[in-house]
């Protein structure tokens, strides 16, 4: 059997990332931001925002969608194309919003805030997250190949940890 090498398309802090079929989707270095992945298995599409803030100031204009959670979710949403009735096909992975520094003020929690509004927007939505790794002291990595649903997460000062997420991908295109 052929090695498969694919190029991986990472997400830059504010970027949006799409891939179909064979496309792996990752991000580096992910500290208080949040990598969120929207996947639609009736058409093997994902969809990966690198979240820096849960929402922009008042007056910030929207060039980069991808930077808040706010803007990345809907921006996510009309990559992907999925209709509105059929939203709840859609499966959710986020993984970061680590809490680098001490700050007892939430406030100042961005990774906290990321993830909490992830939550919020996601729920709003009925995308149920099939895969999260969120909060602690440590930045993290990932890379996701959408054809086999093996998900790498790298967290700083571990070992890689590899997960496979097909079965909670492919649960979603039987039932559809």
């Amino acid at each position: 059997m052929p090695l498969r090498v694919l190029d991986v398309l990472l997400a830059g802090m504010g970027e949006i990332k799409v891939a179909h079929g064979e496309g792996v989707l990752g991000c580096i270095g992910l500290g208080s931001c949040v990598g969120v992945v929207l996947y639609d298995a009736a058409t093997g599409k994902g969809a990966l925002a690198h979240v820096m803030l849960p929402e922009p100031p008042l007056g910030e204009s929207d060039e980069m969608p991808g930077k808040y959670a706010t803007t990345a979710v809907p921006a996510l949403l009309k990559e992907l194309g999925t209709p509105a009735h059929a939203l709840s096909r859609l499966k959710a992975m986020l993984i970061g919003g680590a809490e680098l520094f001490q700050n007892r003020q939430h406030a100042l929690q961005i990774g906290t805030r990321n993830v909490e509004q992830l939550h919020r927007l996601l729920e709003a939505h009925r995308i149920p997250i099939i895969f999260e790794d969120t909060g602690g002291h440590h930045g993290r990595s990932f890379e996701l190949d959408l054809a086999t649903g093996q998900l790498t997460l790298r967290v700083v000062g571990q070992a890689p940890v590899v997960h496979n997420l097909a079965m909670a991908m492919m649960i979603l295109a039987k039932a559809s």
